[in-house]
């Protein structure tokens, strides 16, 4: 199935220029003298958000020294130019190039337990997350899902609509994803099944059952969707965790979480995202995405209500 792409606007179509210009580029001065220039302007002038990527590292990781937790930081901002250079390039990349990006591991008995079946992917923002939207180039037969957040600016919206659009990849706004999912899980689409991704890292409100999990030493809230599709309709659940090699380049080992049979206590399914997602973390903080503000709230000690942290001022 060739995916048709989302047509531009005309803002979105000076984006996707400015991106596609980036694209033609020469890898070497890519890795090299562009990101080099956006950690440069990122660290030292626009400084952004410092406050808050140190403040969260600190927090995550008490054990460590001022010093420690400053080369993490600036780590990140290398990481986060790498991103966006990586996020520009998907404008003008080429199926060789989407290969040679990123390379996934996916066990043979993983393989075999998801033959003809839809299942959830668990993704994080821990590397370069849009690249596990590359899968089906080695798994072919099947068509991903991806769940999506509209941003609030249309014309970056429709870009990176666009920039997410290829051969068997679909993405879905996260409020109809649900919806999809149970108007083709008879049929698939196009007869085939369905990789339904998700990022369950982002911030997550706090509606419904309230749970709260142990990460990074603190009490966090994470979206639950992936598992309650799975048990509603027993569906398997994998995990990817992604390793860098080298610039604009990943390694991505395919592992399972939940088969779809297995009985599992309310939230096992969800608890087992988190401790491998904590240990991606921690084996290479600076790849993960501590720019974004992840825990807004926190538990009340008497009652466990969320209660909403008081935004501090970033820079």
């Amino acid at each position: 199935m060739k995916n048709t792409k989302p047509k531009l606007s005309l803002g979105s179509k000076c984006l996707w220029l400015l991106c596609r210009s980036v694209a033609i580029m020469p890898h070497w001065y890519q890795y090299g003298f562009l990101t080099t220039i956006i950690y440069a302007v990122m660290r030292y002038v626009v400084r952004y958000r410092r406050a808050l990527i140190l403040q969260q590292l600190s927090t995550s990781f008490p054990e460590k020294s001022d010093e420690e937790i400053d080369e993490i930081c600036n780590e990140f901002y290398r990481h986060l130019a790498e991103v966006v250079i990586c996020t520009m390039s998907l404008a003008g990349i080429t199926d060789e190039q989407r290969r040679d990006a990123v390379k996934f591991n996916i066990p043979d008995d993983v393989r075999e337990a998801l033959k003809d079946k839809h299942f959830i992917i668990l993704a994080s923002h821990h590397g370069f997350w849009e690249y596990a939207q590359f899968v089906g180039m080695s798994m072919p037969g099947y068509c991903e899902i991806g769940a999506y957040h509209p941003l609030s600016s249309k014309a970056w919206d429709d870009l990176f609509l666009h920039l997410r659009s290829f051969e068997d990849v679909i993405p879905i706004s996260s409020k109809r994803y649900l919806r999809y999912f149970v108007d083709h899980k008879d049929t698939g689409v196009n007869g085939k099944p369905m990789m339904l991704g998700m990022a369950s890292d982002q911030n997550a409100p706090p509606k419904g059952d309230i749970h709260w999990y142990n990460f990074l030493n603190q009490q966090t809230l994470f979206f639950e969707g992936g598992e309650q599709l799975a048990t509603r309709f027993n569906l398997p659940v994998v995990y990817f965790s992604m390793q860098r090699q080298s610039a604009g380049r990943y390694h991505c080992d395919m592992i399972m979480v939940y088969d779809g049979q297995e009985s599992v206590e309310k939230h096992e399914i969800t608890e087992r995202y988190v401790r491998l997602l904590e240990k991606d973390i921690q084996r290479d903080p600076a790849r993960w995405l501590w720019s974004h503000r992840r825990w807004k709230f926190v538990p009340d000690p008497e009652t466990g209500a969320p209660i909403k942290v008081a935004k501090r001022k970033v820079s």
